[in-house]
C-alpha cells in the first residue's frame, strides 16, 4: 500500500511540475491541442497502472512525454488509415454513373442529401463560427451580410 501512495504521489507531482512543458512539447510533436491532451491523459492512465508494479522510473516527466507522443502518433496513424479508406469509399461511390443515380432519385433522397450537407457544414474541423456561417448560407441562403448580422460582427 505504500508503494501504491508513493507512486501516487509520484504521478501527482509530474502532473503538477511537469504538464506545461509536457503539453507544449506534445503540442508541438502532434500539432494538435486536443490530441495531445488525450495523448497527455492516456499516458497518466498507463503510468497510474505501469508505475506500482514496475516503479517510478528515474525521469517520470520523460517517461510521460514518450508514452504520450507514442499514444499521439498511434492515433495520428489509426486516423491516416481510416482517411485513406474513406477516400477509397468516396471515389468508388463518385464513380456511379450520374444519370443512373438522377433516375433513381426520389423525394426522400433529396432529404438524405441535405442531411448529408448539414453534416458536412457541421464538421468539427471547423470552429462553430464556421459551422454555423456555413449552414445558414448554404442551406438557408442567407447571404453575408446577413449572416454577419446575425453574429452582430461588421
Amino acid at each position: 500500500m505504500a508503494k501504491t501512495s508513493a507512486t501516487h504521489q509520484a504521478i501527482e507531482a509530474v502532473f503538477r511540475d511537469e504538464y506545461g512543458k509536457v503539453s507544449a512539447s506534445l503540442i508541438r510533436i502532434l500539432r494538435d491541442f486536443d490530441a495531445a491532451e488525450e495523448s497527455i491523459q492516456e499516458a497518466f492512465a498507463v503510468a497510474l497502472v505501469r508505475w506500482p508494479v514496475d516503479g517510478v522510473p528515474d525521469n517520470p516527466a520523460a517517461w510521460i512525454t514518450t508514452t504520450a507522443r507514442r499514444k499521439g502518433i498511434d492515433v495520428a496513424r489509426r486516423d491516416q488509415a481510416r482517411n485513406r479508406k474513406y477516400i477509397l469509399v468516396a471515389s468508388s461511390q463518385s464513380e456511379e454513373d450520374e444519370s443512373t443515380m438522377l433516375e433513381g432519385m426520389n423525394d426522400s433522397r433529396l432529404h438524405d442529401d441535405r442531411l448529408r450537407l448539414i453534416f458536412t457544414c457541421c464538421h468539427p474541423a471547423l470552429n462553430v463560427e464556421a459551422r454555423v456561417a456555413l449552414t445558414l448560407s448554404t442551406l438557408g441562403g442567407l447571404t453575408t451580410p446577413e449572416i454577419s448580422q446575425a453574429f452582430l460582427v461588421p
